[in-house]
């Protein structure tokens, strides 16, 4: 698999806090188990924030302000999915779909950012909620025909609804805070060694699929989540972003088990790619209070 590296973040430092909530998609998936104990927000043992949803974990990431290479930027709270979308959730909404290995409980991957987008407008729509991506203004993907299997420009045309309260692809700012913890506005904003859960590599294992000799994806939460209860955020899959990377590409960002990254980098990804070991997860919007 061919890879073109951008090298797109700075330094960076994050405060946020934690709490989940489980969306129902309508369906029999059920969230993987996990060996691993789960905090609430205050670092404490005991229930967190949710709401009435069910079926997908997802953890709450409250608002904050981190340090971007020389500037500062705030993000607003949302929630984030505790583990990369598995392969039998995604082919639930989008029905078959050939990845590198198969197992329902394994990060899906070969899928192009098109097909992304598809299934979180299809995920949405199967909660209640409003899609957040439109093409030619129309919400319902099952209107926006095939998704093409090479670039195409009404479909990097697709916009954003900023409003809109259904899933949808994390922005790399939100990616990165998420994945920094709870604790990165104490550190040094020199990134370039830390990876999601811990700094440097003597305790990578611990929290990432990683130093593989060949990428391969491995069923999500195994390993040891982060401070903000995010699974396999660093090594496994890729992950994909909203964002482009320049030039015309989107980010993809974490590594797989074989290119574990650090949290300084990101590296790029055709809008038509179906490569092996790249996937994603998906963040929707905190309710107000």
């Amino acid at each position: 698999m061919k890879k073109s590296k951008k090298a797109l973040f700075g330094a960076l430092a994050v405060a946020a806090a934690v709490g989940f909530v489980s969306c129902y998609t309508g369906s029999e998936y059920e969230e993987p188990s996990s060996n691993h104990s789960q905090e609430n927000s205050s670092g404490e043992n005991g229930a967190a924030d949710s709401v009435p949803f069910k079926n997908i974990t997802m953890k709450k990431i409250e608002s904050g302000s981190f340090k971007f290479g020389d500037d500062t930027k705030t993000v607003g709270a949302f929630y984030m999915a505790a583990t990369e979308t598995t392969q039998k959730l995604y082919k639930e909404i989008m029905g078959s779909h050939e990845c590198s290995a198969e197992d329902d409980n394994l990060p899906v991957d070969k899928v192009r950012f098109y097909e992304a987008l598809v299934f979180c407008n299809e995920l949405s729509k199967k909660e209640g909620l409003e899609p957040v991506y439109k093409k030619g203004g129309e919400p319902d993907a099952s209107k926006w025909g095939d998704v093409p299997t090479s670039n195409d420009a009404d479909w990097n045309a697709i916009t954003e609804d900023s409003d809109a309260n259904g899933f949808r692809l994390p922005h790399k700012d939100e990616w990165v805070f998420a994945a920094l913890g709870t604790n990165a506005s104490q550190d040094s904003g020199d990134y370039g060694n830390y990876y999601s859960g811990c700094i440097g590599s003597d305790s990578l294992s611990e929290y990432a699929w990683a130093g593989e000799s060949s990428a391969q994806i491995h069923e999500v939460a195994q390993k040891k989540p982060n401070s903000n209860g995010l699974y396999d955020m660093s090594g496994n899959a890729w992950e994909l972003c909203w964002d482009t990377a320049g030039d015309g590409k989107r980010v993809r960002i974490g590594g797989d088990s074989k290119d574990c990254i650090p949290l300084s980098e990101a590296w790029d990804y055709p809008n038509d790619g179906g490569w092996g070991q790249v996937g994603f997860r998906v963040v929707c919007a905190a309710p107000a209070n």
